[in-house]
């Protein structure tokens, strides 16, 4: 049993070495597309420099700025080139009162004219509006007094007939008030 136990862990052991190595061949390949992608990107980079009229940098890094060395002279904190830069500075920092421009008086000029016109379309426009309304009142009365007209004409047609009046008198038995209020 021993035996038996020990085989399989040596084989056990085999396998995940060959899984492993697996694997890592896997890992190169990428590595090895990845160095592939770069020189591409390299030569890519060589052409358009080329084309630009530049030499051809190989370098995959962006160039730095170059490093600012320290001025010579400490500055000077109460007078001096400094200061003069600190005012020149807060100077161009203030705002400057704006001057308003010559026309400045023709534009507010047009703009109240426009204002006027604007108020005297609004006023015309709300005038419309009532006169509008106060004919469309006056036909619906019209319309109201011609079909009164028309219905009493209608009524006063009926009664002229023997059978109507007869019909009017029953309704009248049916729908006014109880004979013991008259």
């Amino acid at each position: 049993l021993i035996f038996l136990f020990v085989v399989v862990q040596v084989i056990r052991a085999v396998m995940r070495a060959a899984q492993l190595s697996q694997e890592h061949k896997a890992g190169t390949s990428e590595t090895e597309d990845q160095k592939r992608a770069r020189e591409i990107q390299d030569r890519i980079r060589k052409i358009v420099a080329e084309r630009r009229g530049g030499a051809a940098t190989t370098e995959t890094q962006p160039e730095r700025p170059p490093l600012l060395r320290p001025s010579v002279s400490p500055l000077d904190p109460f007078g001096g080139p400094s200061r003069r830069l600190v005012i020149e500075t807060m100077r161009r920092a203030t705002p400057q009162a704006v001057e308003p421009p010559p026309n400045e008086g023709a534009i507010l000029e047009r703009q109240q004219q426009l204002a006027d016109q604007m108020r005297a379309l609004e006023e015309a426009r709300i005038h419309a509006a009532r006169r509008a309304a106060e004919v469309t009142e006056g036909n619906v009365i019209i319309a109201r007094a011609a079909v009164a007209a028309e219905h009493r004409a209608g009524w006063l047609k009926d009664l002229r007939d023997p059978q109507g009046l007869r019909r009017a008198l029953v309704l009248r038995e049916v729908l006014g008030p109880p004979v013991g209020l008259r």
